[in-house]
């Protein structure tokens, strides 16, 4: 399987600096946090078709698991997430997913260099459906975390992954674990079932040059495969570099410049063909923290854009037309605002991105996104959460494989019914309108019923 990371890289040059340069024998912890998780769903729509609706109830089982050796030097670990899927009228889909991310921190290389920090990353993802919306904040159900006691968390980042505490119901009603087209790709659409895997690999450099000024340099791929036909497989690489000026306690200032390159792999879907897109992204961000509980930030900057060997297939295969292959402009940026309270928090985001198609078509798409998130504790037991997302995504270069609009509205509940058992209920409903060749029309209705039992933390080794 073509996966060119950075991760052994990685690896291999942590291991160099260990050995390179040995702390003094300090003592650690060797533990294993561990829950498991049994989840019913109902859904209307098994295979998001609306020309095909199906609905279906299915059950999830399956461990959470965080293995953690933790040093005041070193923190190295994982983290790893299984489902066994069963459903009562497609036993045919039944199917197991699996998440898993490395843990790895270096505390003993900012003890030797004062001014240095270093992030590193590595996740890889089984799932059978892409989650549209799992970096925007809107999650899915798959990403929707209750923790130990009940309290309401969210997914981690890219890969919605949940720690060996949490829960997670399933990705939408197919039990997806939180595979997004983010990377580098198309947020906000929905595609019928589809089987994937994917691998996010990642390194980033900080190092203090003055107090309020801290460059970083970071460089993440990603590697996009589909099991099932009719996907586009790709290599996504991600460079950016940023500098954080710290202009008082409440602003802070960062330029940065990214580059990103998709390279589009294997058979091409039904309607587009490419080689590659290149974009080069300028950005200035300014944050502005109003109180110690209220932060909002702006950006804006530029995307030049350019792909190339760009094919568009219209009229069921009858007429073929070439894209564009010249560079062309458009405006990229967001705006951010967070909130927290006494009961919790709440967040909103509106972004304008470029990406690369997300395996759906191999052709570059300008990302609307609008979404917001409130989580509120009812009680000490009782948690409650809702989260809406609107997503408009539209072909650039004159393509026409993309141009719909997708909506998604969440809501849920989670309660500790004791110390070591707690329950959710989640509900998620979906609309998508598309004009567009490579994207259905589309409209689910899920509700999912779960309950987790946590074990005590085991300390193998200390």
């Amino acid at each position: 399987m073509r996966n060119q990371n950075v991760f052994c890289l990685v690896a291999m040059f942590t291991l160099f600096l260990a050995i390179a340069y040995p702390s003094s024998p300090v003592s650690g912890a060797f533990t294993l946090e561990s829950s498991f998780n049994a989840t019913q769903t109902y859904t209307d729509n098994l295979f998001y078709d609306d020309k095909n609706r199906e609905e279906d109830f299915g059950t999830f089982l399956g461990p959470n698991l965080l293995l953690k050796y933790d040093t005041p030097d070193i923190v190295i670990g994982g983290t790893y997430f299984g489902r066994f899927v069963a459903f009562v009228n497609n036993p045919d889909q039944n199917r197991y997913i699996q998440n898993a991310n490395v843990l790895l921190d270096l505390p003993f290389l900012t003890k030797r260099y004062k001014k240095l920090t270093v992030s590193i990353d590595e996740t890889m993802n089984f799932t059978p459906q892409l989650d549209a919306f799992s970096l925007s904040g809107a999650q899915d159900a798959s990403t929707t975390v209750t923790e130990r006691g009940g309290s309401e968390g969210g997914g981690t980042g890219a890969t919605g992954s949940t720690g060996a505490t949490g829960t997670a119901s399933g990705g939408g009603a197919l039990g997806g674990s939180g595979i997004s087209q983010g990377t580098g790709g198309t947020q906000g659409v929905f595609t019928s079932r589809a089987s994937a895997f994917s691998n996010l690999a990642g390194l980033t450099l900080g190092y203090a040059l003055t107090p309020s000024v801290t460059p970083t340099v970071a460089y993440h791929n990603q590697y996009l495969h589909f099991f099932s036909s009719g996907f586009q497989d790709s290599m996504t690489h991600i460079g950016r570099i940023t500098v954080p000026y710290g202009k008082s306690e409440k602003i802070t200032i960062i330029p940065s410049y990214t580059y990103l390159q998709t390279n589009y792999l294997g058979t091409p879907t039904q309607v587009t063909v490419s080689d590659k897109l290149v974009s080069h992204q300028p950005r200035l961000a300014i944050s502005y923290l109003f109180t110690p509980l209220l932060m909002g930030s702006l950006q804006g900057g530029a995307a030049f854009s350019k792909q190339t060997g760009a094919k568009e297939t219209q009229d069921n295969g009858v007429t073929t037309t070439s894209l564009s292959d010249k560079w062309q402009s458009t405006l990229i940026g967001g705006a951010t605002i967070t909130k927290s309270y006494r009961n919790g928090n709440l967040t909103f985001n509106a972004d304008q991105t470029i990406g690369g198609g997300g395996g759906l078509a191999s052709q570059a798409t300008r990302t609307q996104t609008l979404t917001g998130r409130i989580q509120h504790n009812l009680s000490t037991k009782l948690k409650g959460f809702a989260s809406i997302g609107y997503a408009k995504n539209k072909s650039t270069q004159d393509g026409d494989a993309f141009n719909t609009n997708t909506y998604r509205i969440q809501g849920g509940l989670s309660y500790a019914l004791l110390s070591w058992l707690s329950c959710n209920v989640n509900y998620s409903h979906i609309n998508q309108k598309s004009k567009g060749l490579a994207v259905d029309d589309i409209k689910v209705n899920q509700v999912f019923l779960g309950f987790t039992a946590f074990a005590d933390p085991w300390i193998l080794m200390r």
